[in-house]
């Protein structure tokens, strides 16, 4: 995963269309994932600043593999919730090392931070913190539930 080129095809929907090809990844370990993020024009608002729900898509990304590296089974789980700073703008151009790290981990909910930093000048523009919970995904019938 980290030294071939990513197959777009096996993508959900949604990132496919976003096109995220100046994104890289480069390092994985338990509890951890790491990516080089190349800011491209068009996911950046008419300035050249980055649009805000992209970098949430990005942390998105990197925390579900950083969470699904602390699992021993196969496992679903999801994203309950996001806490999203940002410090300082990214722009068109900027390479930003993305950080994806498993802070803590129970039976039923981690939480995992990530953080966006400009290689450049070594400055922290973003901090994404994430809850992350075991889920049933199993939509394929009828509920039995009232």
């Amino acid at each position: 995963m980290v030294d071939g080129k990513p197959d777009m095809s096996m993508a959900p929907p949604f990132v496919q269309g976003m096109d995220l090809t100046g994104l890289r990844f480069t390092r994985v370990s338990p509890g951890q994932f790491d990516m080089v993020w190349t800011i491209e024009a068009h996911l950046t608002h008419y300035d050249g600043m980055v649009q805000g729900g992209i970098v949430n898509v990005i942390a998105d990304t990197g925390q579900s593999f950083a969470y699904s590296t602390t699992s021993k089974e196969m496992e679903a789980f999801s994203t309950a919730d996001f806490v999203t700073r940002f410090i300082r703008p990214m722009k068109t151009g900027d390479v930003i090392e993305v950080n994806s790290e498993v802070v803590n981990r129970s039976r039923r909910l981690g939480i995992v931070e990530t953080r966006f930093i400009n290689q450049q000048t070594g400055k922290l523009c973003v901090t994404v913190t994430g809850s992350w919970m075991i889920v049933n995904r199993d939509f394929g019938g009828p509920s039995t539930s009232n």
